[in-house]
């Protein structure tokens, strides 16, 4: 094969396969390891692009674009996830390593242990108990509440976990609502800017959503403990009206309002109420060494990003917005989830459906805004 056309196969299987997904990108952006890439793509295709010296040279040239055309939706598979061996073995690894450091009553460590296996698989049982039974035994009972009926859901109402329930509900009767969104497996949010996150994960992991092709929000309005996002979408046919409403109320757990007025079908406009958390991360960490932390953080989870900053000298505050490419809306959640103890707030600003340059692989690429603490 013509090292061209090798190179062509191996750039737009690591695209589609590996989420390395770029466009042109300006500002600070970080360089692209060809020789990772590289690897990473021979192994889904089994190629090689001949000898490092012809391959390195012609690095500089190559460009992975994107179409001008845009999809006109995506697929929503929710089916269950089917765990392959390697993530089986990974699972039971860390499980016994989290119940080691259960045993010792480290339990700092074993919530990292537990954090890994939902990595792979948010809603397993076992690790959703122990989760709960920790967060239980440090006074947490809204997060043993949250833990615990994910269990159930899992593994059902069993001896162990019915009489962990009924202990519970001695110290914390069940909450009629929950700050965390349901059917979202990450750590309780605890600003605006991580649930207004995880809605907008929700809504688009519902087929109701598959034929939305943009989406925006603007700045968070009102205050602490009651907040509001407006977001726009934008659909390829009429939309689903009543169940993307019905979708954002079970996400929000709070009011939601249409604002738009008339259109042809394909825009709609919601006000959705976040309520019970503050505007701004209370507990914001400091961030010592903001280029290596975020060229690792994206590459674990394995976004491509570009950045322009503005500092506030006064405050140390470091105002990012990143443009970026992402496989799905949950990768990038997965790097804002990751950044986000060092962050006063973060916004998805604005988000659209493309297609990798030469294939009819559905993308993200979009804008999000984040304030470092420095």
């Amino acid at each position: 094969m013509p090292e061209h056309q090798t190179r062509s196969a191996w750039l737009t299987a690591a695209a589609a396969a590996a989420a390395i997904l770029l466009f042109p990108l300006t500002g600070e952006a970080a360089k692209i390891d060809w020789d990772a890439l590289e690897k990473k793509a021979q192994q889904y295709t089994g190629e090689s692009s001949g000898n490092s010296s012809s391959s390195n040279s012609a690095k500089p040239s190559v460009n992975i674009s994107i179409p001008t055309k845009t999809p006109t939706g995506r697929l929503v598979d929710t089916s269950p996830k089917m765990l392959s061996e390697h993530d089986t073995r990974h699972i039971t690894v860390h499980m016994k390593l989290a119940n080691r450091n259960f045993m010792k009553k480290n339990y700092a460590k074993a919530i990292e242990e537990l954090e890994l296996v939902f990595e792979r698989q948010p809603d397993h049982g076992g690790g959703r108990f122990m989760r709960a039974v920790i967060a239980a035994r440090k006074r947490d009972y809204m997060t043993a509440w949250q833990n615990i009926l994910v269990a159930q859901e899992k593994d059902g109402n069993t001896d162990k976990i019915k009489s962990f329930i009924d202990k519970l509900a001695t110290q914390m009767p069940k909450p009629e609502k929950f700050i965390g969104v349901p059917g979202i497996y990450r750590p309780t949010p605890v600003s605006v800017g991580e649930k207004c996150t995880d809605i907008i994960e929700r809504l688009l992991n519902e087929p109701v959503s598959q034929n939305i092709v943009t989406f925006s929000t603007e700045d968070y309005q009102g205050s602490d403990s009651n907040a509001q996002m407006l977001l726009k979408m934008s659909f390829s046919s009429p939309v689903d009206a009543d169940g993307v409403i019905r979708t954002l109320k079970a996400a929000s757990g709070e009011a939601v309002e249409r604002t738009d007025k008339g259109n042809d079908g394909k825009i709609m406009d919601v006000k959705i109420t976040v309520a019970g958390l503050p505007m701004k991360n209370p507990g914001v960490k400091a961030l010592s060494s903001y280029e290596e932390f975020v060229k690792s953080m994206a590459e674990e989870t394995d976004i491509a990003i570009s950045n322009t900053t503005e500092r506030d000298a006064e405050n140390k505050v470091l105002e990012v917005t990143y443009e970026f490419a992402v496989r799905d809306f949950a990768s990038l959640n997965n790097f804002l989830r990751k950044v986000s103890p060092y962050a006063h707030n973060l916004r998805v600003m604005e988000m659209k459906l493309a297609y990798i340059g030469g294939s009819e692989q559905v993308i993200w690429k979009g804008k999000v805004r984040v304030d470092y603490q420095l």
